[in-house]
């Protein structure tokens, strides 16, 4: 078998690190920067791991400038400088490679590309088999017979067969495709217009570069013009595209073949950059006590040391074996996990169904673990012939255990459990840990707060997949068709693994009491008011939507022909492609951004022809009738006959809900058809009616908290108009009466205060210019001074910690507050303060909702709370009770935070949310 010699472009791979989505900030014990550090290690220990390579090498980009420069001074030369917490990074990564016996390839004025370009050339010919570790495009061209290209981030190769199949173009095609295409990133010409299925359309059909130019009179168009124009610059673009073979650098199999590491100095390094997690995966367990004895011996002068998370060393890792995950099949077994349940003081639950909504989803099985590398498997449905748990016999057993609010539960996404439970009977009390939510808290700005994501990022573990069990495509099965015996493996580690990251987050939320406290004392307790809105749902009225969709339909018919007479064509107006050639090249518009039709652009294009107009309400009208009008009525469920929307805790940075299923939140408000949506949103029962109560200017009100400043504290605490009273201060408006263009002009101004806006910005909402809006901006700190001090207040405290507090507790952290460049620190600059705002907004609804619905469950009221958007609350109540729960409602989520300034909340009811509201 052939040798398997694995060579790694080693910026590509320190820079999609750095930027990973997953993890942000970590940092040594002594402060230094480790995330790119840490990602690269992790990856290419999973890679050898994984792979087995006989030889391996990482290729580095030369520190001088690239021969290519010398040929083009243009090459490159728009890439942004490196993040200035990336070089010593760089310098830990070549120190870890060095300690691995890993060579780093350098070649004065090559780069990577032309090093693995050479190597694998040199390695096929030796008949050695090369995957280059690359998600580069231009690394396509490289590929031959024993010269393979693997993208590690998904574990997919590329060779001859797939670029033939994929595209049916050779390498040496493809890399003419790549000339004509060029790379605005590297700054490489191309021919303009042409991207990358046209490129590779005209070298299918001429069969290369030269063979296209000899034909190029064929092609019609701007493209055949671009073209025949842009010879010289094509010529030039596939000079420095093409990956040279020739770079001086020698294929030294003995000294890229893999050896053991030295332990010694890769323990040392680990242990400098808190990397405690990796010495089980490098086998350095033991190098690690020696580390803590020397450190102990070294004197009270040496600083402590600590993991990459704190008090990550005492945390276990994962273990491979699974032998402790057991079936539970019969009635005798099921008995004795009760048993032992009864004495735990907290355990870990999943559920397995047959569907991924809960409300509609049938319970397939339970699993159960308290211990690490222990858990439970209760099948209720499954395929072959295993033995199962009847759903009346899982009541009899495990309901007590269930209900018991003193044995305490801990989930992932419990909210999903505890409903699909409700549905089957069951009821799931004393749920005191969410991981998901807890995991969010910590860190809003993951990108995932999956279990698969977290085991992954805290556990450094790889779950087993879903789709080993259900298939892919549309051979995909049920869960409740796979076998009991695999679907206990799969099942049981969900239950670990959750327990596992109960343990560990846990731990770290108790090193942060005030984070505690929120998940404690607001989360977890607004999970449940959630979880009872879902169970509870909305009635809707399908007959209101399937008058309005016979209506819209109408109107976008009649909207159609007259887009079609005005332009003169006939074209297809939702393909963005057609209609930018309608717009642009046949009506002449001007390009605001390039050939862009996105709602911006249509905005500034509106006083350009009265097309746009028509456009945009085109597009509005299809969007709500595909997004909402027809489908709303198709998502009810058959069994409950209402709609059950999710809400979403862990998904905004900021702390706000959010919506799925429907996303409540795109249904625009002050527009007709908006109202009209939300007209088909009724009560459930013939005498009951929607109640609506709704924060009034919570925001504006929050920032004269915070800012403490007296004349907005005073203009609100006496019920006046906020927009007419600043309009009064700043414009001279009449207080009582002010002009509406005035009024306006204030209400922009304080909204664009909150979200950070800048004269730019604020003079495109009001249409007027910089400088008058630079104006009125000066003018509006001038006058309320404490508000611009507490903005700076908050800046400030974001680049001493690098995070925001809501008023609550909530942290979000400030990535680039401190960072030079002007762009990255104004964007921080502005989620800092507006997070603070919005983040205690979100604090102030979550604890309102807790207080209503603990008040409706103390009172016994006939009233349910049903939806929640922005700062609305939603209820479903009898007629009669109207006007006594709004009152009892408003009371409370007026007093639900102490604030200096008064809080508002208008009410209403009515026969649907639309009149209610």
């Amino acid at each position: 078998m052939p040798e398997k010699f694995y060579l790694i472009d080693g910026h590509a791979l320190i820079y999609s690190s750095y930027f990973a989505p997953m993890r942000t900030n970590l940092s040594s014990p002594s402060g230094e920067p480790t995330k790119a550090s840490y990602i690269f290690t992790t990856t290419l220990l999973g890679l050898i791991n994984r792979k087995n390579p006989d030889m391996l090498a990482v290729a580095m980009d030369s520190r001088e400038k690239s021969f290519r420069s010398d040929i083009f001074p243009e090459y490159k030369a728009q890439r942004p400088p490196m993040p200035e917490d990336m070089p010593q990074q760089i310098e830990r990564i070549e120190q870890i490679l060095e300690a691995m016996k890993i060579p780093v390839l350098r070649v004065k004025k090559y780069e990577a590309d032309d090093i693995i370009g050479t190597l694998s050339e040199k390695a096929s010919k030796e008949g050695l088999q090369t995957y280059i570790c690359s998600g580069d495009k231009d690394m396509l061209q490289l590929i031959e017979k024993n010269v393979f290209v693997y993208d590690i981030k998904k574990d997919s190769v590329k060779d001859l067969n797939w670029l033939e199949t994929e595209k049916q173009l050779t390498p040496e095609q493809f890399l003419d495709a790549l000339a004509l295409m060029g790379d605005t990133a590297d700054n490489i010409p191309g021919v303009p217009d042409v991207g990358p299925k046209t490129a590779e359309q005209w070298i299918r059909k001429y069969g290369s570069l030269e063979k296209l130019y000899e034909n190029a009179g064929e092609i019609k168009g701007k493209r055949g013009n671009s073209l025949r124009d842009s010879k010289e610059e094509a010529k030039l673009s596939r000079e420095l595209v093409e990956i040279k073979r020739d770079c001086p650098v020698e294929l030294r199999k003995q000294a890229f073949r893999l050896s053991d590491f030295d332990y010694d100095r890769l323990a040392e390094i680990f242990y400098e950059l808190g990397f405690q997690r990796l010495y089980k995966t490098v086998g350095l367990e033991g190098k690690l006590e020696e580390i803590k004895t020397e450190t102990k011996t070294e004197g009270k002068g040496k600083k402590k040391q600590t993991a990459l998370f704190d008090n990550e060393s005492e945390y276990e890792s994962m273990k491979d074996g699974r032998q402790n995950y057991r079936l539970v099949g019969s009635e005798e077994e099921l008995e004795e996990l009760c048993g032992k349940l009864e004495k735990q003081t907290i355990f870990a639950i999943d559920t397995e169904t047959s569907s991924i909504e809960p409300m509609k989803a049938e319970l397939v099985g339970v699993s159960i673990s308290w211990k690490q590398n222990e858990a439970y498997y209760i099948p209720v449905k499954a395929g072959g012939n295993a033995k199962t748990i009847s759903t009346d016999k899982l009541k009899e057993k495990l309901g007590g255990i269930l209900r018991n609010p003193n044995i305490k539960k801990a989930g992932q996404n419990v909210k999903y459990d505890i409903e699909v439970l409700w549905n089957s009977g069951l009821s799931l009390e004393g749920v005191s840990f969410d991981t998901m939510i807890a995991s969010y808290l910590l860190n809003a700005e993951r990108s995932s707060n999956s279990m698969d994501a977290m085991a992954k990022d805290y556990l450094n573990y790889e779950c087993q997949p879903i789709s080993d069990l259900i298939g892919k495509g549309k051979s995909q099965i049920t869960f409740d068709k796979v076998p009991a015996e695999d679907a206990a493996d799969y099942a049981c580690e969900d239950a670990d693994i959750t327990f596992r990251l109960y343990e560990y987050l846990n731990q770290r939320l108790n090193q942060q009491p005030k984070l505690m406290k929120l998940f404690e004392e607001l989360e977890m307790p607004l999970m449940k008011v959630l979880c009872r809105m879902e169970i509870e749902g909305v009635s809707i009225d399908c007959s209101v939507l399937e008058k309005m969709s016979r209506e819209i339909s109408s109107q976008i018919e009649t909207l159609r022909d007259s887009i079609f007479a005005q332009t003169g064509s006939v074209f297809n107006i939702e393909s963005p492609k057609q209609l930018s050639e309608v717009l642009f090249d046949k009506l002449k518009l001007p390009q605001i951004k390039k050939r862009s039709t996105d709602a911006s652009v249509l905005e500034k294009l509106a006083d350009f022809h009265p097309v746009i107009e028509d456009v945009q309400q085109f597009r509005q009208l299809v969007k709500l009738k595909g997004t909402y009008i027809d489908k709303l009525g198709a998502m009810v469920n058959p069994k409950t006959n209402r709609l059950h929307c999710s809400f979403n805790q862990t998904i905004t940075a900021t702390g706000r809900l959010s919506s799925s299923n429907p996303n409540l939140q795109n249904i625009p408000i002050r527009t007709d058809i908006g109202r009209k949506i939300r007209a088909a949103f009724v009560p459930g029962e013939k005498d009951g009616v929607i109640l609506s109560a709704d924060y009034s200017q919570v925001e504006l009100r929050l920032l004269a908290h915070f800012s403490q400043d007296s004349q907005l504290l005073e203009a609100f605490n006496s019920d006046m108009d906020i927009h007419s009273f600043v309009a009064s201060e700043l414009l001279g408006a009449d207080t009582e009466n002010p002009e509406p263009e005035l009024r306006a002009k204030a209400k922009a101004v304080n909204f664009g205060i909150i979200y950070g806006q800048g004269p730019y910005a604020l003079s495109q909402s009001l249409g007027i210019t910089q400088s008058e809006a630079k104006e009125f901006i000066d003018s509006y700190f001038h006058r309320y001074s404490s508000i611009k001090d507490f903005m700076q207040s908050v800046i400030d405290g974001a680049k001493t910690n690098g995070y925001v507090s809501t008023i609550l507790g909530r942290r979000r952290a400030v990535p680039g507050i401190n960072s030079s460049a002007k762009r990255e620190k104004s964007s921080a600059e502005r989620m800092a303060f507006n997070t603070t705002i919005q983040g205690s907004a979100a604090d102030l609804i979550k604890a309102a909702m807790i207080e209503v619905q603990n008040q409706i469950d103390a009172e016994k009221l006939k009233a349910k709370m049903i939806i929640q958007i922005h700062d609305e609350l939603v209820f479903e109540c009898s007629r009669d009770d109207a006007e006594q729960n709004a009152k009892l409602i408003s009371e409370i989520m007026e007093n639900a935070i102490e604030l200096r300034v008064r809080l508002k909340v208008d009410t209403g009811w009515g026969e649907n949310w639309m009149t209610g509201h």
